[in-house]
């Protein structure tokens, strides 16, 4: 793990520096402190990439796919599992698990700890919580 954080940073390190790096007849550009990660932010981006991708997974593995690929809602696609709509009727991962566990009369089977485990699903959640992080930032540009 402590390779891939290292390789990580090693690689934005280098994608900064060539940033700077100019061509015959080009002038350099300067690096700007603030805009290159530490080894420190780099690593944090590495393990959040990491879980989202278990996350994924497990959302997969679980069949949350079937009804809601990258994040959609085949049933009631007013309602996907991104976006502000969602995170403000989800406010707190808690709000989640106890969907989750109970399912909904309209379409969502429930999930108990015996088809889906705690740690499963706390993974399945981080991956949810990242789509409305990409959602918003779509929407911001």
């Amino acid at each position: 793990m402590e390779l891939a954080v290292g390789a990580a940073w090693l690689l934005l390190m280098t994608l900064a520096l060539s940033l700077t790096m100019s061509g015959p007849g080009q002038s350099a550009e300067k690096i700007d402190p603030e805009r290159v990660p530490s080894q420190n932010q780099a690593s944090d981006q590495v393990q959040d990439q990491l879980q989202v991708q278990e996350g994924k997974k497990h959302f997969v593995k679980a069949t949350c796919w079937g009804c809601h690929p990258h994040g959609e809602n085949a049933l009631h696609g007013d309602k996907p599992l991104k976006g502000p709509a969602f995170s403000k009727r989800f406010k707190s991962d808690e709000d989640i698990v106890a969907f989750v566990r109970r399912g909904s009369k309209f379409g969502m089977p429930p999930f108990p700890k015996s088809k889906l485990s705690d740690n499963d699903l706390r993974s399945i959640i981080v991956y949810i919580r990242s789509l409305s992080k990409k959602s918003d930032t779509a929407h911001a540009k």
